[in-house]
């Protein structure tokens, strides 16, 4: 079964080739590496070139003027026209059997399962043999599957990375992500999960798949530097692309309390729709634990402790 990788560049030249090489030796072989680079200033588009002399299955696409992170991957999906879309980094390495095992797991789902993700190992170093890793998720704190965005709503654990999604609903990524006006501050990811939850299901899948290379140059690690802005500016994205008014309200209320502009009546205000989405919103990633079963009071406590964190710590 054919099926596309879409992976967006932009000065990549000390990583490319060794995640390139990665995708190449994959143990399922029927793809297409499909590259859009972002003006890159350095030799990145010198390393694709080179290597797509070496293998027809890489298809390389070049912007006419830098469009950013964000806008990138959107302009990407315009190329893809495999069933099956798989997302991947600038620089990281794939473990070869990620495409066969996590195809095969999204493939036996119900359709209403709109996209799956995996785990991955924290990579530290030039080369696998040069450093340690562990795994980036804990498991138990991970529910198999997500059918409400709130879940998800206080922090995203879906790494772009680890996706691999239907290609019948880019149409509707597409016409979600053209309602937001500013996307600089934005992760792609983070968006497109949700905009699947707002119509059917994610599921995780329990195994790391792909060596997630840490170093202070990514995309990633800049954009993660602020929390709470990285909450408050998708929050607000995405209240402006659901068609659930109880989802418009949540994430209203959560840009608007983690804002500058924030006060006390934000605060309370927040603290309600906690009580109102309170099983969604226990079910956290790194608040809680998934798989822990609450009293009413406990529940309630939690819901006042979250709301307190916010207001203390931001």
């Amino acid at each position: 079964m054919v099926v596309d990788i879409l992976m967006c560049t932009y000065n990549g030249q000390e990583f490319i080739a060794q995640q390139i090489q990665s995708i190449l030796n994959q143990t399922h072989t029927d793809f297409r590496l499909i590259i859009v680079d972002d003006i890159s200033k350095d030799r990145t588009v010198e390393i694709i070139q080179e290597m797509m002399l070496l293998d027809k299955r890489i298809e390389f696409h070049q912007n006419t003027t830098n469009l950013g992170y964000f806008t990138n991957f959107l302009t990407g999906l315009n190329y893809v026209t495999a069933e099956y879309l798989f997302f991947a980094d600038q620089d990281d390495i794939w473990l070869e059997n990620k495409i066969e095992i996590q195809l095969a797991d999204l493939i036996q789902e119900d359709e209403k399962v709109l996209m799956n993700f995996s785990n991955s190992f924290l990579f530290y170093g030039e080369s696998l043999n040069e450093t340690k890793f562990s795994t980036k998720r804990d498991p138990k704190k991970i529910k198999q599957y997500y059918c409400s965005s709130i879940e998800l709503s206080l922090r995203n654990i879906v790494a772009g990375h680890t996706i691999l999604i239907r290609s019948n609903q880019i149409p509707f990524i597409k016409e979600g992500m053209s309602k937001i006006p500013d996307k600089k501050e934005l992760y792609f990811d983070y968006i497109l999960t949700l905009i699947l939850l707002d119509r059917g299901e994610v599921k995780y899948f329990n195994e790391s798949l792909v060596y997630f290379r840490q170093h202070p140059n990514s995309t990633s690690t800049k954009m993660r530097m602020n929390y709470y802005k990285y909450v408050s500016s998708n929050a607000s994205a995405f209240s402006k692309i659901t068609e659930s008014h109880k989802t418009v309200k949540y994430f209203s209320v959560l840009h608007k309390t983690l804002s500058k502009q924030s006060n006390l009546i934000d605060y309370m205000r927040l603290l309600f729709q906690n009580f109102n989405n309170l099983d969604k919103v226990l079910g956290n990633y790194d608040l809680y634990s998934n798989n822990s079963t609450y009293s009413f009071f406990r529940r309630v406590f939690i819901c006042f402790q979250l709301t307190y964190r916010f207001y203390v710590q931001k």
